[in-house]
């Protein structure tokens, strides 16, 4: 064994030394570091995420929002269209060139939220239609409503004091205060003198002072010509000494008086209403009836007896709503002499005569129908649009026969039949028929309120209210 070979104790073992800590340590540093920069990663994403959220709600909200402005001005366009004058709505699709960005829930109602009838609507703005258009995209995301009203203008048919589908005849001593019109042929009887068949305006003292002041005066002035799509024969020397107006034969077939179409009530009622001398009975709405008759009263008095024990009365009720419409139904009506229908009530009345083929209406001398006077003698006339009484019969002479009556007022709507006027003392409304014969003595002045066929409104551009939901 040689010297000076010997190791120390402990020789031969690993010794711990600074640099395994510091390395430890650098290593929690970096990871710390990684975790830092990742949540500021995860942040900054969901700032970005928020932000384009936002961005794609916003931009959302505008493309749902121009959807439902197009429906509504697509609604405005139909309402315009020539045919669509009642357009209840739709849904449809809104696209941009070839795109589909959304669609359009389009709905159109009356004011009053119901729907138009035929082409109008009833209450007190029966021009005026609410759109309403809900918007919504093809992808999830928010809808949009858009409310307008809007405004239409009437349609010109409304403007005849009496229209007819065949001929249209006016004896002498005839004056009618507004136009009239024919989908056939007019004669307009002489002689060339004070007594010849006039169409007059609402100004009197025109055609030489063969004009006089129009009795009721009406709501508002008017012209007064005559159309027709046939020919008209003046024989009282001249239309121009009988139209105060325009004179328009040979129009296009059709053009002249509006189409009207009574709608399928059903067969008459059977169940008669008589309505005795010194009696005053009211129509009840509820009942369909069949034959009403009015009792006559005694010889042949002139002026009528102001006691009531001498005359009858039925009374159809209007009711207390202005805005509203009563309507009573009957087979026929007969109104005998001096006999009186009075209308009652703030609102309007609808009479429905359902006989097919007899004649429906009848009254003879000095006989009141429409009148808002219990007073015998001094009756006042309903206003004509106020009382529209319409009949089915196909009668052609003689669907409804006014016989010398005395006050006649109302709006007359026979579209299969014939009407006939004689000697009525006061007369005031609206008549459309199949054929229209005014014999000599009569004068019928015009309702301008008064409506001949459907109350038809176009061309709704006038914006009247807008608003976004």
């Amino acid at each position: 064994m040689k010297r000076g070979t010997m190791r120390p104790a402990g020789a031969g073992r690993l010794r711990r030394t600074p640099a395994g800590g510091q390395a430890g340590a650098a290593l929690l540093s970096v990871v710390l570091f990684l975790l830092l920069i990742l949540m500021v990663t995860v942040g900054v994403m969901a700032v970005v995420r928020s932000d384009l959220a936002a961005g794609i709600r916003q931009q959302q909200a505008v493309q749902v929002f121009n959807v439902a402005e197009a429906g509504v001005h697509y609604a405005i366009a139909r309402l315009q269209t020539s045919g669509a004058n009642r357009y209840d709505g739709a849904t449809v699709p809104i696209t941009d060139g070839s795109t589909t960005i959304g669609t359009a829930t389009i709905q159109v109602r009356c004011l009053d939220g119901t729907l138009p009838s035929a082409s109008a609507c009833n209450g007190a703005e029966p021009a005026y239609r609410r759109i309403a258009s809900t918007g919504t995209l093809t992808v999830a995301g928010p809808r949009r409503v858009v409310t307008a009203v809007v405004e239409g203008t009437t349609s010109v048919t409304r403007t005849y004091a009496v229209c007819a589908y065949d001929a249209l005849t006016l004896d002498q001593q005839v004056t009618v205060y507004g136009s009239v019109g024919t989908n056939g042929i007019m004669t307009l009887s002489g002689p060339n003198n004070l007594n010849r068949a006039a169409i007059c305006d609402s100004t009197p003292g025109g055609l030489g002072g063969r004009c006089g002041t129009p009795n009721p005066a009406p709501a508002s002035s008017f012209t007064a010509g005559a159309s027709a799509v046939g020919t008209i024969t003046c024989n009282g020397g001249g239309c121009a000494n009988q139209v105060e107006g325009p004179t328009t034969p040979n129009q296009p077939a059709g053009s002249v008086c509006p189409t009207v179409t009574l709608p399928g009530w059903g067969p008459p009622g059977t169940t008669p209403l008589s309505v005795p001398l010194g009696s005053t009975v009211f129509a009840n709405p509820a009942t369909n009836y069949g034959s009403v008759t009015l009792a006559d009263t005694p010889g042949n008095p002139n002026p009528c007896p102001s006691d009531p024990a001498q005359r009858a009365t039925l009374v159809l009720d209007a009711g207390s709503d202005p805005t509203a419409t009563v309507t009573f139904q009957m087979a026929t009506l007969s109104v005998g002499k001096c006999a009186r229908v009075e209308i009652r009530g703030q609102g309007k009345v609808e009479l429905r005569l359902l006989a097919p083929t007899t004649t429906a209406l009848r009254t003879v001398q000095r006989s009141v129908l429409g009148t808002t006077s219990q007073t015998v003698g001094s009756e006042v006339a309903v206003e004509g649009h106020r009382f529209t009484v319409k009949v089915v019969s196909t009668h052609s002479t003689a669907a409804v026969d006014f016989n010398q009556s005395g006050l006649i007022a109302g709006t007359f709507i026979v579209p299969n039949g014939g009407f006939h006027l004689d000697q009525a003392q006061i007369t005031n409304g609206a008549i459309l028929a199949r054929a229209v014969d005014f014999d000599q003595g009569t004068t019928f002045t015009w309702d301008p309120r008064s409506i001949i066929g459907d109350q038809v409104y176009g061309d709704f551009r006038r914006l009247r209210a807008w608003k976004d939901q």
